[in-house]
């Protein structure tokens, strides 16, 4: 990326269209064989390890034998997930299954779910591929009737199950779960209710698979590299490291995340009157930052609100930001079309996109900030792991890039790493219809966080085992 300050966008686009979801087996099986070197070259993934396969392969077979409609819900801290279990599940299940002797009837593969956002901010490669892979779009603001009539059809009756991350987005941290959104759980019963007025007995299950990763030690240097990156980005005196031990890094990632929040107080304050909170005594350094992100990330999105028209109403810190989101886009591409506008509308629509463009900056620092957690790095003993050192360096570059323009796509990935995939317990939908006729809107709420239990349950699996 030639440029750490994104340029701004203040010119409308016409917006791009994808094809219907349909899978075409040539593209599937060309990403077959493509694909292991896309994670390996690209995206710097030098092993991939699964805890308890035979859990996923039973599964599928249930699936594959009509036993069941299945619902493959995945943590999405990083990003990469879908490629990753676009691999996993055209290539590394079937081989498993062969080997445990529980062959599959066919390769299982997944219909993921994606944001309507990533073919406007992604290339035309990607919006060419999506839909031929089988992906579906879903919105977060927008009720998109046949979109999700679509999904519900595939649901029932696809030859492949359903992959989504219950986050609704990228999160961030690995090793702790956020809120997760009741859209898994809602279509799962959407499913099973179709399923029993058509007199069918399949059981509708949601498997949990928690993604992790475990960097390279070869690749410490970068991890450094990224540090002194961050005190040159800061305009912070260069302080040498240790190379090696990472833990090391500690008070400086601690002063280097206080500065960036300092200038970023200070921008909002200049800008836009941000009231910068006074100090509260008897807090901790991390309790004080902590405070200081979360007074400033509501006034940040309320930035972006008042340019784009947005009432926020009552609506949570992430609803406004998604709303935000649907807003920016909307704007850098229009709904109707550009090519019959006369030049004084042509130029208030370019007014329009660049104001949307920068309406987005606000929303996302809030969209990496708002999942922050300052006891994710514990600087009391012990340490915390070289792993969370590395996701929060790369969070703060990700920070830093967001606040001079950039979004997602400018973060950092080039150090190795092995992602370890831990399957969690089935969830059985079916089971609780009896409820969920009495009360859907509480039955969709306790199977949630239910499901929320089974992903914290694959994490503190993952904490205890760490797989070398």
């Amino acid at each position: 990326k030639p440029h750490l300050v994104a340029m701004p966008v203040t010119s409308a686009q016409t917006r791009p269209r994808l094809a219907p979801s349909k899978i075409s087996m040539p593209i599937v099986q060309f990403g077959r064989t493509l694909i292991r070197t896309y994670l390996k070259y690209a995206l710097a993934f030098s092993e991939i390890q699964l805890l308890t396969p035979e859990k996923i392969i039973k599964e599928i077979n249930d699936f594959q034998s009509n036993q069941s409609r299945l619902i493959v819900a995945f943590r999405h801290p990083y990003g990469d997930e879908p490629q990753l279990l676009f691999h996993v599940f055209e290539n590394l299940i079937p081989r498993l299954a062969k080997k445990l002797k529980m062959p599959l009837q066919h390769n299982p593969g997944l219909r993921l779910l994606h944001d309507y956002a990533v073919p406007l901010w992604s290339n035309a490669f990607i919006r060419f591929l999506l839909p031929r892979a089988g992906a579906m779009p879903v919105y977060h603001v927008k009720c998109d009737a046949s979109g999700l009539s679509n999904i519900r059809s595939v649901l029932k009756d696809g030859n492949n199950p359903i992959g989504l991350a219950p986050e609704g987005q990228i999160s961030y941290h690995s090793e702790t779960l956020p809120r997760i959104e009741l859209g898994t759980v809602r279509m799962g019963f959407w499913c099973a209710s179709d399923l029993e007025r058509a007199g069918r007995s399949e059981e509708v299950r949601i498997l949990p698979l928690s993604i992790h990763y475990q960097y390279d030690k070869r690749d410490f240097k970068k991890v450094h590299a990224a540090v002194c990156q961050l005190e040159s980005l800061c305009g912070m005196q260069h302080i040498e490291h240790t190379k090696g031990n990472l833990s090391l890094l500690l008070p400086l990632l601690r002063e280097i995340e206080r500065d960036i929040l300092t200038k970023t107080e200070i921008f909002y304050s200049e800008t836009y009157a941000y009231q910068i909170p006074e100090p509260v005594s008897g807090e901790s350094e991390a309790q004080e930052r902590q405070r200081r992100w979360d007074a400033l990330l509501p006034a940040a999105l309320s930035v972006a609100e008042h340019a784009l028209g947005i009432d926020p109403g009552q609506e949570t810190l992430v609803q406004r930001m998604y709303r935000v989101r649907f807003e920016g886009w909307s704007r850098v591409y229009p709904e109707n079309k550009l090519d019959h506008l006369s030049p004084l509308e042509r130029a208030l629509v370019d007014r329009r996109t660049g104001e949307g463009w920068f309406a987005m900056r606000h929303m996302e620092l809030v969209d990496l900030m708002s999942y922050h957690d300052e006891s994710y790095l514990d600087y009391n003993d012990p340490a915390p792991s070289d792993d969370r050192i590395i996701e929060s360096v790369l969070n703060l570059q990700d920070l830093c890039f967001r606040l001079m323009g950039g979004n997602f796509t400018n973060r950092p990935n080039n150090i190795r790493k092995k992602a370890i995939i831990v399957p969690g317990e089935i969830l059985n939908l079916t089971a609780q219809m009896p409820q969920y006729r009495n009360n859907p809107k509480k039955t969709v709420q306790i199977t949630t966080e239910t499901l929320a239990q089974r992903f914290r349950d694959c994490i503190e699996r993952y904490q205890q085992e760490k797989p070398c």
